[in-house]
């Protein structure tokens, strides 16, 4: 019995030198670059080119002019269009991610009239008279 009992304790530390020795290393040994953040923008398109976008945006009432390189040549993008892009700076220039058509946002839709349980208050009914 004692056998079986030392043998047990040899293949659990064995389990468990095997299990230590499978981790990972940690993430400290690989430096990588800090993360770059993303930025958005949503203008209108001035200029569009096979290597660069140019929209117009609106900010605290001021327009300003933002230049935005391309990596590829984005398809169905004309001058006039209401966009949103996503982009990164490096370098001192905007590299462009991603475009999408902007939403409309900023359009007011009209107020509802009264709703049919009020009464309008200039009109009043003639007193019955018997």
């Amino acid at each position: 019995m004692k056998r079986y009992g030392i043998a047990a304790v040899v293949l659990l530390m064995v389990g468990f030198t095997l299990a230590l020795a499978a981790e990972k290393p940690t993430a400290a040994t690989s430096p990588s670059s800090p993360r770059v953040p993303e930025m958005s923008a949503a203008g209108k398109v001035v200029e569009v080119s096979a290597t660069l976008l140019k929209i117009e945006r609106t900010l605290k009432g001021e327009a300003e002019v933002m230049d935005f390189v391309l990596e590829r040549p984005i398809p169905k993008t004309a001058v006039g269009d209401q966009v949103k892009v996503s982009y990164r700076s490096k370098g001192g220039q905007n590299i462009l991610i991603r475009i999408a058509p902007a939403k409309m946002t900023a359009i007011h839709k009209p107020k509802k009239e009264a709703s049919k349980t009020e009464k309008p208050q200039g009109i009043q009914a003639a007193p019955v008279v018997k």
